[in-house]
């Protein structure tokens, strides 16, 4: 597992470790979305997006608030209700007006949208088995650590 030098190819005006670290935050998140994006529109006709909404309601079964779904993926309740709304029309959630409060919809999977996310969830393990490969064993979770401590410091 050969890194190579990645001097050639960061800005060259970076003034210290945590903005290269930050840059490279923010490269590698842009990649796995676009790459990732690619990936279901290409094999599922979904959007990434559209998929991680999917996966949370899948992930806590029994119905989940749009707030609730936005909280968990770190998105706006815009976007999820967007997101949503596209998953209704194509079948694959329901949304019905929450038992305990009228302002707040309770949504579901359908059938079509369980078989979506397993097969999405195959897809996603492919993807993540191929990009582990660039790495250590030892070093992913050394850098999980480290972002971990930095997200508790940026939280706190």
């Amino acid at each position: 597992m050969e890194h190579g030098d990645l001097s050639d190819r960061l800005p060259a005006d970076l003034p210290d470790d945590l903005a290269t670290l930050w840059y490279l935050i923010r490269r590698v998140a842009g990649l796995m979305d676009r790459q990732g994006d690619a990936l279901f529109r290409h094999e599922l006709g979904v959007s990434l997006a559209q998929f991680l909404v999917l996966s949370v309601v899948d992930a806590y079964p029994g119905r989940l608030s749009q707030q609730a779904v936005a909280d968990r993926l770190g998105l706006t309740k815009g976007t999820v209700s967007r997101q949503i709304d596209a998953a209704v029309a194509a079948e694959l959630m329901t949304v019905e007006v929450a038992r305990h409060t009228r302002r707040e919809n309770a949504i579901a999977l359908t059938k079509a949208g369980t078989a979506l996310v397993r097969e999405g969830d195959v897809l996603l393990q492919h993807s993540r088995d191929a990009l582990l490969d660039a790495v250590t064993p030892t070093e992913l979770p050394a850098a999980r650590h480290v972002l971990q401590a930095l997200l508790q410091a940026l939280e706190a």
